[in-house]
């Protein structure tokens, strides 16, 4: 019997249907990047996840998506602006999303080197991944470093 293949489906996905959605957050003065695998992608945890995530009063950039409309609710968000790509807006002046994306876009090649990844396991990966962005210039040494400590 062959095996099966992956997924084939195209678009946004849910945990359930073994696609979970990854959420990429840039700071624009630092470049710190964070991805976080989401069982569950809301109006709630995306506003969590802001709360985490920014330190001080923020603008915020996103793009159209819904989901991101309790943000601007949030006591820490000074101003969101958004683009909208389905109009083939992807960048005016300042307001673009292209950095959350291009990082989004390592992330990928990244996962493609383990030809699948459980879903279980699919933080971890991501988080090795993010520790690679965030920290590419001197990663093998602070890699070393935590192994000597543990």
């Amino acid at each position: 019997m062959p095996r099966k293949r992956g997924l084939k489906k195209r678009g946004r996905g849910t945990y359930d249907t073994d696609k979970p959605p990854v959420v990429t957050t840039v700071h624009r003065e630092s470049k710190y990047t964070t991805f976080d695998v989401e069982k569950n992608l809301s109006k709630d945890s995306i506003a969590e996840k802001v709360e985490n995530f920014v330190d001080k009063e923020a603008i915020l950039y996103t793009d159209e998506y819904t989901i991101y409309s309790k943000i601007s609710e949030h006591e820490k968000i000074k101003t969101h602006l958004t683009v909208n790509h389905s109009q083939k807006e992807y960048a005016t002046g300042k307001i673009h999303v292209n950095t959350c994306e291009n990082r989004h876009s390592l992330l990928r090649p990244f996962l493609r080197l383990f030809r699948g990844v459980s879903k279980k396991y699919l933080k971890g990966y991501v988080m090795i991944s993010q520790y690679f962005i965030n920290y590419k210039e001197d990663a093998p040494d602070k890699i070393l470093q935590t192994i000597i400590k543990l």
